[in-house]
């Protein structure tokens, strides 16, 4: 749920079925935080939609939220974390599932080769692993698989970049 005060000082609340996108900038850690409701493919209902933070954007979008609580912990061993919005919750990376957002789906990147690597990045699978070896990058951890996504991303970007670039040339030489 986003809840959103009013000028008259009313609080009204909104579910993840009625709010597509929200966001603002959090001075307490100096960044603007942009949230999207995504179709919750965990969940049984169909269409149940929950909303995710994005922290990379592109064409492979990187999205997370809040670990759901289990077991004892989720009776009486809370986290505090779960009860509001802190600096150093935002921050710390183990409080949240990360998921790659392809357009269609939310894909988990627990499972990075399986569910993101094989299916969707194998088209740039020399320059990416160049760049993870001239990099030194871990891409079994969080941080590394990351930082691969964003290159992807930039390479797509780049190739975008280039065939518009050809059109533009092929239409100036007509």
């Amino acid at each position: 749920m986003v809840l959103f005060r009013t000028e008259d000082g009313r609080l009204q609340a909104y579910s993840a079925n009625q709010v597509s996108q929200f966001g603002w900038f959090d001075f307490s850690i100096h960044r603007y935080r942009d949230f999207r409701a995504l179709p919750d493919e965990g969940n049984r209902s169909a269409h149940k939609q929950s909303f995710f933070e994005v922290c990379q954007d592109g064409p492979l979008a990187v999205v997370r939220r809040l670990r759901p609580r289990r077991g004892l912990r989720k009776i009486a061993f809370t986290h505090p974390a779960y009860y509001t919005d802190h600096p150093t919750m935002a921050d710390n990376p183990e409080y949240f599932e990360y998921f790659v957002n392809d357009g269609d789906h939310l894909r988990a990147l627990d499972r990075f080769y399986a569910d993101v690597y094989e299916p969707l990045m194998t088209r740039y699978d020399q320059q990416l692993k160049k760049y993870i070896d001239t990099h030194n990058i871990n891409d079994r951890l969080l941080f590394g698989r990351l930082l691969v996504i964003n290159h992807y991303n930039l390479l797509i970007e780049q190739d975008a970049k280039t065939a518009s670039a050809k059109g533009r040339d092929k239409a100036q030489e007509e």
